[in-house]
């Protein structure tokens, strides 16, 4: 791999991040014959939160021909997602939309990783240090590869940012400013895993289950293998500061979120440290230019509680392939990066506001869960919600939100 990178100075395609966005991206580039360089910071295989996937998700791995594979590694298979109201009250389930995975990210993302180098990607370990450009047109990217100290450049037809939280892009000035979302009130997941948890019996106990407190309070509770399950519980930053620590109010979570979420875990193994991550929801705007676009989270990110990211990132690879092929067909790439654009923001919009109205309208959202709406219901948390026609759900939804008022995005100096 060395001498190919160290004799190769132009591809068609370099990738900044493989996880399941990046990686999905360049296996299907690579896969339609493209040159396609992929440049990830850290070494994989890699720990990583964000176990659940959404049908949707499901949908791209069978046209990778990936599904014997997620099943030889026993990930579990997930058929919907339960999700427990306050003090236990109530609960309600939703099926997936197509039988989908819960995933161990580090394995899962490696897999993905691994496909698009069986299909001719290639891979070099090394962190990205400057975006090469000139008259507003991307050319390619400054790297530092893994181990040395002298910088390489390499040039491309195409740069695309898959950085995730990175969002290498954006900070370099290229793609817009981060512009943060005040209403998710600066969130922080607090994780680990145990073995042995208390699962429902059957198959229900391979299911995500949600545990509801109140707004911006929650937790979830996913099963990753036959016996270990990942545990996180989410909430305001201002609340572990008032609990003192993460150690405290992970604590206090179990507790004091849901009655029904401490006595599943209590007594049994810790298999994990605790960890912790900052959900700050961020948009970018723009995130295509001449040359440049963004995917998944380099881009976008909401409040994770109904696991839209990796489905998310990896439908907008696949589109965002499409883009690059029709752009490298046609010679013009305002047309095809424009609609890549309104494909990712349409579904990103519709995904924030079924999260914005579950949280001001939980008990409603439940009720429409069982009633006509249902089918939509299962089609929105299955990570459909890219179709350019806004379903009757949907319209209910930004009406009511509307009506009884809605947060706006504010831009945020971190």
């Amino acid at each position: 791999m060395e001498s190919f990178i160290s004799s190769t100075k132009h591809f068609d395609v370099i990738v900044i991040g493989s996880g399941p966005g990046g990686a999905t991206l360049a296996a299907y580039l690579a896969q339609a014959g493209l040159v396609v360089l992929v440049i990830e910071k850290q070494n994989f295989p890699r720990y990583h939160i964000g176990e659940s996937l959404t049908g949707m998700a499901a949908e791209i791995l069978n046209e990778f021909g990936l599904a014997t594979e997620l099943e030889r590694r026993w990930f579990p298979r997930k058929g919907g997602v339960k999700v427990i109201g306050k003090d236990a009250r109530n609960e309600f389930f939703v099926p997936v939309l197509q039988p989908t995975w819960q995933v161990r990210r580090a394995e899962f993302d490696d897999m993905l990783l691994q496909n698009a180098i069986g299909l001719g990607a290639r891979h070099q370990p090394g962190t990205v240090k400057k975006i090469l450009h000139q008259n507003g047109k991307v050319l390619g990217v400054s790297y530092q590869p893994h181990g040395e100290q002298v910088l390489q450049d390499v040039t491309a037809r195409f740069v695309v940012d898959a950085s995730g939280h990175g969002t290498v892009l954006s900070r370099q000035g290229i793609a817009g400013p981060l512009v943060y979302f005040d209403e998710f009130s600066r969130q922080v997941a607090i994780f680990t895993q145990f073995r042995h948890a208390r699962r429902d019996p059957g198959l229900m106990g391979e299911n995500t289950f949600l545990f509801y407190s109140e707004v911006h309070h929650w937790a979830w509770f996913i099963p990753v293998s036959p016996d270990v399950v990942s545990v996180g519980i989410v909430i305001p930053t201002s609340q572990v500061q008032t609990c003192g620590g993460a150690e405290a109010a992970w604590a206090w979570g179990l507790e004091n979120i849901n009655p029904e979420l401490g006595w599943r875990v209590r007594g049994c193994e810790r298999v994990e440290e605790i960890r912790t991550i900052t959900n700050y929801a961020y948009n970018v705007e723009p995130f295509v230019g001449d040359g440049w676009l963004c995917v998944g989270d380099a881009h976008r990110f909401m409040d994770p509680i109904f696991s839209f990211g990796v489905s998310f990132s990896m439908l907008e690879a696949r589109a965002a392939s499409q883009a690059i092929l029709r752009t490298m067909q046609t010679g013009d790439w305002r047309g095809p990066f424009t609609e890549y654009a309104a494909f990712c923001t349409r579904g990103q919009d519709v995904a924030l506001d079924v999260i914005r109205y579950f949280w001001k309208f939980p008990v409603f959202f439940g009720y429409q869960t069982r009633g006509k709406t249902r089918k939509d219901i299962i089609r929105l948390l299955g990570s459909d919600c890219h179709t350019p026609e806004e379903t009757p759900i949907v319209q209910v939804m930004r009406q009511t939100l509307a009506k009884y008022g809605d947060v706006a995005r504010v831009n945020v100096n971190l």
